[in-house]
């Protein structure tokens, strides 16, 4: 971890923050080595205004507020890091209708939530991608364009998959099977994507401008230990300017995830911490909480 670059030898002081010592840098990278939240690359983030609230045991929501100095650009993130024992769900909303991650993390008793994956936004609603929940199929994988230009091809928003598996959650990628998300052993899946971690390493991105611009985004990530973590990064106004879709691989990297992916985004990306948005979705076009749009699914936390 090169927590001191750009800084010299001892005594010298780090241009990124003035008037700090190497010494005092080093005392710092120790003491957010042992906080909660862990980063593989911490430089990337550790110039965030952090803040950091028990929400349960083994649950942990961190905040964080950029002043131009993450990829160079105002940005709000909101990270839910989940040790091993709660419990996962993907839980849908009432057949042909969409609602708030609100209301479906009220209706299922949840600790916390953020939104699902991909959806119609018209009649007839509902997931645009394959969803089973409880064993029971709800939906297909919607074959159609999207950003790939095949006219029956599978888009890169599903080809991969968030699985829960008796409480446990995992993120997966899929294989060249054709349909290889009816083989996954689970009670709760859905397909989304791209995928854009898998042990450890970065997988490609398509350059396309679903990918290429900055957005409000949602992923999902899991540590080598079992530690889940939901990230929702705010957008499209001037205090949090969204993330590309590379920007978003390299902070659920820099968090530390070995596996990680994304999650349906701009308008739809919220997070709900005790029946509370904590992040300020885009859809008022406000940088408050009551921009929340309504949505196919969410995935909650429960204990």
């Amino acid at each position: 971890m090169n927590w001191l670059k750009n800084n010299g030898r001892s005594g010298h002081t780090n241009p990124l923050i003035p008037g700090l010592t190497r010494d005092l840098l080093v005392l710092i990278a120790v003491l957010l080595l042992s906080s909660p939240l862990r980063a593989q690359e911490p430089e990337l983030l550790w110039l965030g205004e952090w803040q950091h609230e028990s929400v349960a045991e083994g649950i942990t929501l961190h905040r964080a507020s950029f002043a131009g100095s993450l990829f160079g650009s105002n940005q709000y993130l909101c990270v839910l890091e989940v040790a091993p024992g709660a419990r996962f769900d993907i839980v849908p909303a009432e057949e042909k209708t969409l609602e708030k991650t609100t209301a479906l993390a009220e209706r299922s008793g949840a600790i916390a939530a953020v939104n699902g994956s991909f959806f119609n936004m018209r009649a007839p609603y509902g997931s645009v991608n394959y969803l089973r929940v409880d064993g029971q199929e709800l939906a297909p994988n919607a074959y159609d364009s999207y950003e790939n230009g095949r006219p029956k091809g599978r888009s890169t928003r599903q080809t991969g998959a968030v699985a829960t598996f008796q409480g446990a959650l995992y993120v997966l990628k899929g294989d060249a099977i054709e349909r290889w998300e009816r083989d996954i052993e689970a009670e709760d899946v859905v397909t989304t994507g791209p995928v854009l971690l898998v042990g450890g390493e970065a997988e490609p991105v398509v350059k396309d401008k679903f990918n290429t611009n900055r957005h409000p985004r949602t992923a999902v990530g899991r540590r080598a230990d079992g530690t889940v973590l939901l990230v929702v990064a705010d957008g499209r106004n001037q205090e949090a300017a969204g993330l590309s879709m590379i920007e978003l691989q390299q902070v659920m990297a820099a968090l530390g995830c070995c596996d990680a992916i994304n999650l349906d985004g701009g308008g739809s990306t919220a997070m709900v911490v005790r029946g509370a948005i904590v992040n300020h979705p885009s859809d008022n076009r406000k940088f408050d909480a009551a921009g929340e749009r309504s949505v196919a699914n969410a995935i909650i936390v429960t204990r």
